[in-house]
């Protein structure tokens, strides 16, 4: 058995070997007749370098012109065409006119990427291409890069707060006592984690930190309160531990362990501006309303919770003759204190408080929170050739955006966005998605950019495009066409300080 399997396996590789030796005589005799009669193949074209060589008669081309919003060409843009169905790839330059053109282009499927200094990117949706077909495309035109500006905002929030603390340590009430957690800007950038138990942690190090829990201590001692601790350097010392564990306990839970996990603010935020009545108002409400990470007033459970928390824990190192009472009284001196404490911050701080702002940010300035949502509608009609093209869109906004109930944007307002491709609009009358990038609504000076989602997707894309739901493509002579009035739904990308609106 092992001998013939032997003999077989020898045979099938003599001949192996001999069809190896017929083909190579056979292109060596085919190299010899090339040369004698003077027939040496075709040098390869150098604009199919990247594509598989196929007959000329059935390729296509592709074409076209790139201009900018004015209408004037623009010369040497960078056109990538690249094949969906393969790693293929071409790449020219527009011409004195503006122009390009890719000659022998295979049958397929492509998408073209232009690119050029100082405009943003343009991405064409899939372009077929058919056997000899020459494809022509509209007129492209190529929007001024804006967008980049924007992104800048949301990659440094960390470092603008950072630096925002920074500055808040500098800030001490008569020059010692640390107003760390005091915000002059009303719009300030929201905290990490890390850095609200940097914040915690600071305050609780103080060296005032030590010396008021030490003076506190020594009132108690004078007065003999918690007389269980006796007196003398022990009573002290015993006082003097749970003044200072009270302080501890009560800054980093209610600054830096509940905020970090409800993805609340710990700060005041000095109003600075505005009615008496407002002002003291605020103030008072700050043990009770805060700030979310993202800007939202909601409950402010970090501080409830905090100095209920605080007070329970005391209750561990309180001697037990006082424990009836600490945890109730602890709790409401605790919000009681925060809220006079509000309106010192308010009103007579900001005067005794070195590096603090001689001008407050109150409310003057109105923040237009990331999220937002934002209603806008199509004010003209489009057909699925524009939108394929890049055609820049116009839209109007549906209805006012108002802050703390102040009017920031209104109705009418314009936001302008570019179209990056119509392939999956239809005729059969269900609703269609058209994709855009570049979107930005246009309030006072400000453009504000728009994205799709709610909240943050991880993705950069998602920042500059979005899909226009629920759109009925209607179908005309054979041709789509997207009506005036169609609306859709977008979302405030970055947080925007804002004016009235006039």
């Amino acid at each position: 058995m092992i001998l013939a399997f032997r003999l077989t396996f020898v045979g099938l590789l003599l001949a192996v070997l001999a069809m190896a030796h017929s083909t190579a005589a056979y292109a060596q005799q085919r190299a010899v007749e090339l040369v004698a009669s003077n027939e040496l193949p075709d040098a390869p074209n150098p604009q199919t370098s990247g594509t598989t060589a196929t007959d000329q008669s059935s390729s296509g081309t592709i074409s076209g012109t790139v201009k900018d919003s004015s209408g004037a060409v623009i010369v040497g843009a960078s056109i990538a065409l690249k094949a969906t169905a393969s790693a293929a790839n071409r790449r020219l330059e527009s011409d004195g006119d503006g122009e390009f053109n890719f000659s022998i282009v295979d049958p397929g499927t492509y998408q073209i990427t232009i690119t050029a200094k100082g405009f943003a990117p343009w991405i064409s949706s899939v372009v077929a291409v058919h056997e000899g077909e020459q494809v022509k495309l509209p007129p492209i035109v190529l929007q001024v890069a804006t967008a980049s500006s924007s992104i800048s905002v949301r990659i440094s929030q960390h470092e603008v707060a950072e630096e925002q603390i920074k500055q808040a340590e500098k800030q001490r009430l008569n020059g010692i006592f640390p107003e760390f957690y005091v915000s002059y800007v009303w719009n300030a950038a929201s905290l990490s984690p890390g850095q609200k138990f940097e914040l915690a942690w600071k305050t609780a190090i103080d060296p005032t930190t030590f010396a008021f829990a030490g003076a506190v201590a020594g009132y108690e001692q004078v007065r003999n309160n918690l007389r269980a601790y006796g007196q003398g350097v022990q009573g002290f010392s015993k006082r003097y531990g749970v003044n200072y564990a009270d302080s501890f306990n009560s800054v980093m839970i209610g600054g830096a362990i509940l905020p970090s996990l409800l993805h609340q603010d710990p700060r005041y935020f000095v109003k600075g501006t505005g009615s008496f009545q407002s002002r003291a108002l605020h103030a008072l409400s700050f043990p009770f309303i805060t700030r979310s990470d993202r800007g939202h007033l909601q409950p402010n459970f970090s501080d409830i919770l905090g100095t209920y928390a605080s007070a329970e824990i005391s209750n561990l190192y309180y001697p037990s003759s006082s424990q009836a009472h600490v945890t109730a009284n602890n709790m409401l001196l605790g919000l009681g204190l925060d809220s006079a404490n509000g309106l010192l911050l308010e009103f007579v701080y900001p005067h005794l408080t070195t590096s603090a702002p001689k001008k407050v940010a109150g409310n003057a300035q109105l923040v237009l929170h990331e999220g937002t949502p934002v209603s806008l509608a199509l004010t003209e009609d489009l057909n699925a050739e524009d939108a394929q093209q890049g055609k820049t869109l116009i839209f109007a906004l549906v209805e006012d955006i108002k802050v703390d109930g102040v009017t920031v944007a209104k109705a009418g307002s314009k936001a302008s966005g570019q179209s990056i491709g119509a392939a999956k609009l239809s005729n059969d009358g269900k609703a269609n998605e058209l994709p855009i990038q570049f979107l930005f609504l246009q309030v006072g000076g400000e453009q504000v950019p728009l994205r799709s989602s709610k909240q943050r997707t991880g993705s950069e894309e998602d920042l500059y495009r979005l899909s226009i739901g629920a759109i009925a493509g209607t179908g005309s002579g054979g041709k789509i066409q997207i009506h005036a009035g169609a609306t859709m739904t977008a979302h405030v990308a970055t947080a925007v300080s804002l004016q009235p609106a006039q």
